[in-house]
């Protein structure tokens, strides 16, 4: 009866119904399982285990036992990854700051040379343009001004001193002992009948024979139109410089002045013996066997060698000869050349007092008053005479002070030293 009561198919249903079998009291509700199995399917309320489970005896005729439920695992979350470790940037360093002060010189710099540039250039073009004959000269054509040394006089008459300073040669820097513009500011001298006397303010090594016998040849014009000239020496007053003093009326030195050197030299560079060890020679078509006696690229013959120091010694009789008709003390050249000082010495200014070839040992003032002495106008006033630059005298200063960055570590002397010239020049100006 109980079979049939709760498990037994019923002939009207056609389908099995499950049986529930009430929970027991105090079970949740939630711990009700259901199961199917084929065609049969039973849900029960009871728990599988404790006092209220169905035991094996308990299960109903004709339906299996149940295996007990399979609680589903808890599921576990998904494995996350490891965190990302943050890695630490460093920003970019701010960028450097450019030094706009140092710009702002340089263009400042750069600005005041370039300046200075147009402006000696404007007033090269307007003394070149505009300058006439200022109130010195007479001559239309003169660019010489005059400029007052002393204010202790303020007679009508004057006497003018002119500057030679640096190697005498026929062209060079506008500051130089250039024989173009010497020998312009002794024509203007001469010119000028208010001038009675000149003194040549001289610092001189010497310089190139040819431009040394012009301005020579020049004082002596200006000599015999009546009017005095006397040599101050400062520094140097040699070779050269002494072949121009000879032709004054009076010569004052300092003791300590390096004077004398009356020669001749000239030289050249042989570099034969390198061209040699580099596998290098020149090639030469010439004329003549001497033609080129003076060629750096090949040793020097006997007859060259005989030929050159003729041209020294005919050269150095020149010398000699303006020598003795300069100075009293020598009434020859044979005499000059036979003297102690003929082999090319230099001597000081009271060496050269001694052997006769200055007149008197001073200062730039003894020089000034012995000019108005022997002029015989002790109120002269003394101006100096300066060339005005000219566009042209400006750019042969400029050229000839960029003539190359080897030849601008020379002293300056040497830098205007041309091979294969002759030069009355003391030994120590020379290479």
């Amino acid at each position: 009866m109980n079979d049939q009561q709760d498990g037994s198919l019923t002939p009207d249903s056609g389908a099995a119904e499950p049986h529930r079998v009430p929970a027991e009291p105090g079970v949740p509700s939630g711990s009700a399982e259901c199961a199917e199995t084929g065609e049969t399917a039973a849900c029960t309320d009871a728990p599988t285990t404790g006092p209220g489970a169905l035991g094996p005896g308990s299960a109903q005729q004709g339906t299996p036992s149940l295996p007990p439920p399979v609680r589903p695992s808890p599921q576990m979350p998904p494995a996350q990854p490891p965190p990302l470790r943050a890695i630490p940037v460093t920003p970019p360093p701010p960028p450097k700051k450019r030094n706009s002060r140092g710009c702002l010189v340089a263009a400042l710099l750069f600005g005041g040379i370039l300046a200075i540039s147009i402006g000696v250039l404007v007033h090269a073009i307007a003394q070149d343009v505009l300058s006439v004959a200022p109130s010195f000269s007479d001559s239309a054509q003169s660019r010489v001004r005059e400029e007052a040394m002393f204010d202790d006089a303020s007679g009508a008459k004057k006497i003018a001193v002119i500057d030679v300073k640096g190697v005498i040669t026929q062209s060079g820097a506008f500051d130089q002992a250039s024989a173009p513009r010497i020998l312009e500011e002794i024509k203007t001298a001469r010119e000028n009948d208010d001038v009675v006397g000149v003194i040549l303010d001289m610092n001189t090594p010497g310089g190139e024979v040819t431009a040394s016998d012009e301005i020579h040849h020049a004082l002596q014009r200006l000599r015999r139109k009546g009017k005095v000239v006397v040599t101050c020496m400062r520094s140097v007053g040699a070779s050269g410089g002494y072949y121009v003093a000879a032709g004054t009326d009076y010569i004052i030195a300092n003791r300590l002045t390096l004077t004398g050197s009356v020669g001749v030299i000239i030289g050249t560079i042989n570099y034969a013996d390198l061209f040699a060890k580099f596998g290098l020679q020149t090639e030469t078509y010439k004329s003549g066997d001497l033609k080129d006696m003076l060629s750096g690229g090949r040793k020097r013959t006997d007859a060259e060698r005989e030929y050159v120091q003729q041209l020294v010694d005919n050269t150095f009789m020149e010398f000699a000869a303006i020598v003795a008709d300069g100075r009293e003390a020598y009434e020859t050249a044979e005499a000059v050349r036979e003297a102690e000082f003929g082999d090319g010495r230099v001597l000081t200014g009271k060496q050269a007092l001694q052997f006769g070839l200055v007149d008197e040992l001073g200062f730039f003032e003894d020089a000034v008053s012995r000019a108005r002495e022997l002029t015989g106008v002790p109120n002269a006033r003394i101006v100096r005479l300066r060339k005005s630059m000219g566009i042209l005298d400006l750019l042969m200063s400029v050229e000839s002070k960029s003539d190359g960055a080897v030849g601008s570590l020379l002293p300056t002397e040497w830098q205007c030293i041309q091979p294969g010239r002759l030069y009355y020049l003391m030994p120590t100006a020379a290479p």
